[in-house]
């Protein structure tokens, strides 16, 4: 239902001012492939039914990733004026820019690729195998990856940031990529040296990307419209067809 929700949000008109922030983690691992790369290029199916794992596939783009050890973050927002108005690598870097924000709150000190890097949806491979344009690194180590989807006069992101240190032998899922992935990556958890709570860390995420949109933080719960949506969008998204699409 996680990313489910997500589409809802995308396709649901709300107040232009209005933006969707959420982070949300994942009861089993699980493996998210970007809308248009081929199942095949990020997934090893072998390995992942010997973990357990299951396949999704994101209506935003990007490659691989692997949902373990991680905090899955999603915002929505119009496109029409305001932050999210001057382009996809723009709404990236202002959305990178809030996410830098609440890390340094939590006293990490993270970077923005600022070089121009490539954002290939269809590109085979692990996501945190490469550096691509207004992502996060760390001491040169990737900590967030992010993938993006633009729409009926609306944006929606996904990213995911790292809480533990990964795994290369659970990464292995990822395909040939995954292990030199993990290796290249670092968790938040893993730079502290603790484990911080997570709805400490959201709350100083949450801030940090509020303070850049120059928004209020208001708790609230999905309207019955978007839960409609999501639900009919869970169908599509437990459909092989869809998950296994070229």
């Amino acid at each position: 239902m996680n990313m489910a929700v997500d589409d809802a949000l995308l396709e649901t008109p709300t107040n232009p001012a209005d933006y969707t922030l959420r982070f949300y983690r994942w009861l089993r691992p699980r493996v998210s492939i970007g809308y248009g790369q081929e199942w095949r290029s990020g997934f090893d199916a072998r390995l992942a039914r010997r973990h357990g794992m299951a396949l999704v596939r994101r209506r935003t783009g990007g490659r691989s990733v692997l949902h373990a050890g991680e905090l899955t973050y999603s915002i929505a927002g119009g496109t029409e004026e305001g932050p999210f108005a001057g382009g996809i690598q723009a709404t990236y870097s202002v959305i990178a820019e809030g996410l830098v924000a609440g890390l340094g709150r939590l006293g990490i000190e993270a970077e923005i690729v600022r070089s121009r890097g490539r954002r290939d949806r269809a590109e085979p491979g692990a996501c945190f195998a490469s550096r691509a344009l207004n992502e996060l690194v760390t001491d040169g180590r990737k900590l967030v990856g992010s993938a993006q989807r633009r729409a009926g006069g609306r944006a929606l992101q996904h990213g995911s940031i790292l809480m533990d240190r990964p795994d290369p032998a659970l990464w292995a899922v990822l395909g040939s990529t995954g292990p030199d992935a993990a290796r290249a990556s670092v968790g938040v958890n893993q730079l502290l040296g603790t484990r911080v709570s997570l709805r400490r860390i959201c709350g100083f995420l949450a801030a940090g990307v509020a303070d850049r949109l120059d928004a209020t933080i208001d708790d609230g719960v999905l309207t019955q419209r978007e839960m409609r949506a999501a639900a009919a969008r869970e169908r599509s998204h437990a459909d092989p067809a869809f998950i296994r699409r070229r």
